[in-house]
């Protein structure tokens, strides 16, 4: 099940007045606003982060964890082009920040972080006190140890 996320729902606002303006207003000059997307799967092992990064190279990629909280900052540079006048550009450049509240079952302390391809993913397995086990259960209470028997004393009347 999924969390609702506020800034989640600011993003997708911002992202679509931007669209809005960019086929109002036409131009192409500017670079449009860089936003990757992200997917959030769960199963039984933990938490499995997936972000779109094309063109962005590993070392411009940053992450940190800090109370329950995942933060993923990359930039796509614009490329220099010298000689060359731009006419339109369309595909997105800039800074980007994500943030996610990552529930205290899961332990960021040993996340995995793999890029390849463009894309960018994140393993965040569950604490040890959160993973499922199995109990076996036993036909017979096991015996107590160290058994003795405590003289109470006489009783007098």
């Amino acid at each position: 099940m999924m969390r609702f996320d506020p800034f989640r729902e600011i993003e997708e606002l911002q992202q679509r007045v931007d669209q809005m303006f960019r086929q109002s207003l036409g131009s192409g000059n500017a670079p449009a606003r860089f936003a990757p997307l992200a997917d959030v799967s769960e199963d039984d092992r933990g938490l499995e982060v997936t972000i779109d990064l094309p063109g962005i190279p590993t070392e411009d990629i940053s992450i940190e964890a800090e109370n329950n909280t995942l933060t993923v900052q990359a930039e796509r540079k614009l490329p220099q082009t010298e000689g060359k006048t731009r006419h339109r550009v369309e595909r997105p450049y800039g800074s980007f920040v994500r943030t996610f509240s990552v529930p205290a079952k899961y332990d960021l302390g040993k996340i995995e972080a793999y890029h390849q391809n463009g894309t960018l993913t994140l393993l965040i397995p569950r604490s040890e006190a959160a993973q499922k086990r199995s109990i076996s259960i036993r036909s017979a209470q096991p015996a107590l140890e160290n058994n003795r028997t405590v003289d109470a004393g006489a009783i007098s009347s």
